[in-house]
């Protein structure tokens, strides 16, 4: 009794939270290990240490539990998957840079990270899409939301000014939003040997040469 009482006591719904985070990487490393139509709720349930029953309970579904998977991912270890993004700690040091160079790099870095998290349920929600519709329309939506980084980052440079000339902000997030695939960083690191900062960086540098004026590009 006296040993139960003296542990801090999780509030319930940070012990639900938990919980789900516990069930998504459980399943983000089962997807990645065994594809997602071999991975049961119950193969799920037994890697997270919780009854298959809280699963159904807390997601409904195996496409829910996948969503979560890709969110947590995504969020990385240091951020809550359900925290809008305009919340998350990194967009809101991006948005707060001054320096429009800096501002790319940071953006860069950030899907250099994501990338190394991602790809491996990335491959098998591709390898599945055109087998489960459910799948591929998450696929489909997941890669909508990717562009929503672009969309409000390219307005951002363009209000200070710093895109070259004749550039605009849509096609400018555009080009952000095709150099920042997982699938860049995937060909120079996995493909061709790269260290993940030379990807990043390359990726930072190119951006900076695409979309900013010459007069910033002094420091690169």
């Amino acid at each position: 009794m006296m040993a139960s009482m003296s542990r801090p006591i999780q509030p319930r719904g940070g012990r639900r939270r938990a919980t789900r985070r516990r069930v998504a990487e459980a399943a983000a490393a089962l997807f990645a290990e065994r594809g997602y139509a071999a991975t049961t709720l119950q193969a799920i349930a037994d890697a997270a240490g919780v009854h298959v029953q809280t699963i159904y309970q807390a997601f409904g579904t195996k496409v829910a539990v996948l969503a979560e998977a890709a969110a947590v991912l995504v969020a990385g270890p240091d951020e809550e998957a359900g925290t809008p993004p305009p919340e998350r700690e990194w967009v809101r040091e991006l948005f707060a840079e001054p320096d429009p160079v800096q501002q790319l790099a940071r953006y860069a870095r950030h899907m250099r990270q994501v990338s190394e998290r991602y790809m491996g349920l990335l491959d098998v929600m591709r390898m599945t899409a055109s087998a489960d519709p459910e799948v591929g329309n998450f696929l489909a939506e997941a890669e909508r939301g990717r562009y929503e980084g672009p969309r409000h980052i390219a307005p951002d440079l363009a209000a200070k000014n710093a895109l070259r000339q004749g550039l605009s902000a849509e096609r400018a997030a555009d080009m952000l939003y095709a150099m920042t695939t997982y699938d860049v960083y995937r060909s120079l690191i996995e493909d061709r040997g790269w260290s993940g900062a030379d990807a990043e960086n390359w990726v930072a540098e190119s951006l900076a040469q695409l979309l900013l004026a010459p007069e910033l590009l002094s420091r690169l």
